[in-house]
């Protein structure tokens, strides 16, 4: 089997955040968000309402490690990615799914250089490589 070469000269699709983001026409994002530059969110991703995604955030809903090491004889794994609301994403951060769709709360903080691999709950300051909870926002509130 013949693997399809990519088309690199592709231009970056027009959007309404960030000419220096690249974002899926697909991609669903809610009201009054912020996408920094140098971000990039794929086809099945979900983003609710007043999410900030600072400088570089890449979000990916797919894995295709496997596909290009077995030279495009098996299928690519996609997944969804939702973001909830009141959401910020810190710079450089990736969210990738692991082996299944992933759901990061409303009300999280994921910082800066963070992975996130796995589901997040609503309220959770995370951070590192891979991501894990750290804090809780409703304690830095009160």
């Amino acid at each position: 089997m013949t693997m399809k070469q990519h088309n690199y000269n592709q231009p970056l699709p027009e959007n309404k955040y960030n000419p220096l983001a690249w974002i899926h026409p697909d991609a669903k994002i809610g009201d009054n968000c912020w996408i920094g530059a140098f971000c990039m969110i794929t086809k099945n991703v979900e983003i609710g309402d007043n999410v900030s995604l600072s400088c570089g955030v890449l979000i990916y809903d797919h894995d295709t490690s496997f596909y290009r090491a077995e030279e495009g004889n098996i299928e690519a794994q996609h997944y969804k990615v939702k973001i909830g609301s009141y959401t910020q994403i810190g710079s450089n951060s990736v969210i990738v799914p692991k082996d299944k769709d992933i759901t990061i709360g409303d009300h999280v903080v994921v910082g800066a250089l963070s992975l996130v691999k796995t589901d997040i709950p609503s309220y959770s300051i995370v951070a590192g490589i891979p991501a894990r909870v750290i804090g809780d926002i409703k304690k830095c509130v009160e």
